[in-house]
């Protein structure tokens, strides 16, 4: 019952906010009265979000995909999305979810609070049919460290009927692992027809050799066989990109609930100040 009435007047509140607000556009001159209070009905929730235990309940509806999507994006986002019962939950639905998008979204979850070794499952998802499950893979990768998946990103940027964002994920993640194969990788894909994988090639090669030697291929190969000692040993900071934007009209008119952004940050299980990891496939050679 304790539960029930806390919905209930996070219900309640939700709608005043949203009365009150459309109230002070139409005051304004913006917008019709049905247009604003559709748009600031759904805002509302943005103000005043669902309760831990109505998203908890969103994540596992049984019957609706789009509820369980967006139940376990509001938990993945919030303070406690990283308990235990909520990463078992992701690492559940990355595996055995049907709908694509609420696997796709359980895989940006997990990503954001698993561990390195869920880089694994992850990394599954990138022979999925469904390109937004694989492009979420891909951006996953990037905030989980475990080298072992270093092949299957290299397989997905050397792809060429790969989806270009799915590739430009790839070749970003592989920016987390100063090796032998990656950067023969990445500068092979400097040659690909999209210019959006070039220069994330460039950009990773850069992170994992200091260096700034462009988009053609030479140059990089020449450098790399010139280089007697370990070549990324001024290697740079590899930080997971993060999504910022400006705030919006109704973000900015509502100024006491402004959007938290992430900060860019090392992969889970990457230490930046370790030495470079040997390359198992140069080891068996």
């Amino acid at each position: 019952m304790g539960k029930r009435r806390s919905d209930e007047a996070t219900e309640r509140r939700r709608g005043r906010v949203t009365a009150a607000l459309v109230a002070l556009l139409l005051a304004w001159g913006v917008g019709g009265c049905e247009t604003a209070s559709q748009d600031l009905a759904d805002f509302g929730k943005t103000i005043i979000p669902p309760s831990p235990g109505e998203a908890a309940r969103m994540a596992l509806d049984p019957h609706n995909p789009d509820r369980r999507r967006e139940g376990t994006l509001l938990l993945s986002n919030s303070d406690f999305g990283g308990d235990e019962v909520y990463v078992r939950m992701y690492r559940d639905y990355v595996e055995h979810e049907q709908d694509p998008l609420v696997r796709a979204v359980a895989i940006r979850a997990l990503a954001r609070h698993g561990e390195p070794a869920d880089a694994t499952l992850i990394a599954a998802q990138l022979d999925q049919p469904n390109v937004q499950v694989r492009w979420e893979a891909a951006k996953g990768l990037q905030r989980l460290h475990l080298p072992s998946v270093v092949p299957l990103l290299l397989d997905t940027l050397r792809d060429p009927e790969e989806h270009t964002d799915v590739r430009v994920a790839a070749a970003t993640a592989l920016g987390q692992y100063a090796q032998d194969r990656s950067f023969q990788g990445l500068v092979a894909a400097l040659d690909a027809r999209e210019l959006s994988v070039n220069i994330a090639c460039e950009r990773s090669l850069q992170t994992i050799t200091g260096q700034d030697l462009g988009l053609d291929p030479r140059p990089w190969l020449n450098w790399y066989n010139g280089t007697a000692d370990d070549p990324f040993a001024d290697r740079r900071p590899f930080l997971y990109p993060t999504y910022s934007r400006t705030p919006s009209f109704l973000e900015r008119l509502v100024f006491w609930s402004q959007p938290k952004h992430e900060d860019p940050g090392p992969p889970a299980g990457l230490e930046e100040s370790a030495p470079s990891e040997p390359d198992p496939s140069s080891a068996s050679e």
